[in-house]
């Protein structure tokens, strides 16, 4: 049916729907012939607006005849009207043509070489395009690669989730380089081992005993080792934190990593021993803030974990502990 009839017939209905309710009839005939004569309007304008709408809703056709038939069945009269006078706008006034200068646009020169990955993308970046399996295959190894060259929680983790991958070379090349990030902090507790015997200078010893405490501590927080070898690592890295500060070689990072080893075990009036005591030897209070958040968590003190967090509003900033102060900052 052309618009012209559409228009044509919705117009008599409407009309024939509104003379109905002058007639000299019964009043239940009144209404029948209303509700009939409007049905049809209703449906008629409905279907004229559905083929005057722009381009842009043409993929939503059904979407845009229930909307314009609803919308002249709940007005009577007054709807029609405003369908005919939205199909005079969009006839005479309404540019849905379309934009040629717009429909392509060349490739800036700076976006043509985005697909290439950075030497310095973060593990966010390197991430999302590993997990974009449409990337060519290379795209994802340069991506694992590049965080692969790093260490630590987040790298751990990265590579472990990439070990799952369903792209043969990918999965491989995260095996070796867990095996590669593994192998490094055993050779430098070995070297360091080696150089431990052969020397008797307490502040040579202190100073390896430290290093040792952290290498092996690397281990257990970078998720390298786990059930019982995970203890074992935690155990060498509270000896040898235990000796550096027998041999003098206290500082406050040890006394950081000795808090975190207790946290670790759920030593905690242990861990609130080395606070305490790292607080009175004139230790940066600040860095111990989220340790202590943690400490008051176990002790079930939520106040103090809200009041420790806010001391230090830069913690909302840091990526690990940021959603954490967040979340406790709004308790």
């Amino acid at each position: 049916m052309s618009g012209f009839k559409l228009l044509l017939y919705g117009v008599v209905s409407e009309q024939a729907a509104l003379l109905a309710l002058y007639s000299r009839q019964a009043f239940w005939r009144q209404g029948l012939c209303f509700l009939t004569g409007h049905l049809i309007a209703s449906l008629l304008f409905a279907l004229l607006m559905a083929r005057g709408i722009p381009r842009q809703y043409e993929n939503t056709p059904l979407e845009v005849t229930v909307f314009f038939f609803l919308f002249a069945l709940f007005l009577p009269g007054f709807g029609a009207l405003g369908i005919l006078l939205t199909l005079l706008y969009l006839r005479r006034l309404g540019h849905h043509g379309s934009r040629p200068e717009f429909s392509s646009v060349p490739m800036p020169p700076f976006l043509a070489d985005s697909a290439d990955l950075a030497p310095g993308m973060g593990e966010g970046g390197a991430w999302t395009r590993l997990k974009t399996a449409e990337l060519p295959r290379e795209q994802r190894l340069k991506a694992l690669m590049t965080v692969g060259t790093g260490s630590g929680l987040n790298v751990s983790r990265f590579l472990q989730e990439a070990t799952g991958d369903l792209d043969d070379e990918i999965r491989l090349l995260a095996f070796n380089l867990c095996e590669r990030q593994e192998q490094k902090i055993q050779q430098s507790i070995a070297a360091t081992r080696v150089e431990l015997e052969q020397t008797q200078d307490p502040v040579a010893r202190a100073s390896l005993c430290r290093n040792l405490a952290f290498a092996y501590w690397e281990m257990v927080y970078s998720a390298l080792a786990q059930d019982e070898l995970q203890s074992f690592f935690v155990e060498q890295a509270a000896r040898y934190a235990d000796e550096a500060r027998r041999q003098g070689g206290d500082d406050p990072s040890l006394a950081l990593l000795t808090v975190r080893i207790h946290l670790h075990r759920g030593a905690f009036e242990d861990a609130g021993a080395v606070i305490q005591a790292a607080r009175a030897a004139g230790g940066d209070l600040l860095k111990f803030l989220p340790y202590q958040a943690e400490l008051a968590f176990h002790q079930r003190d939520f106040v103090a974990v809200k009041r420790f967090l806010g001391r230090d509003t830069s913690l909302r900033l840091k990526p690990s502990i940021g959603q954490v102060a967040l979340f406790w900052s709004r308790r």
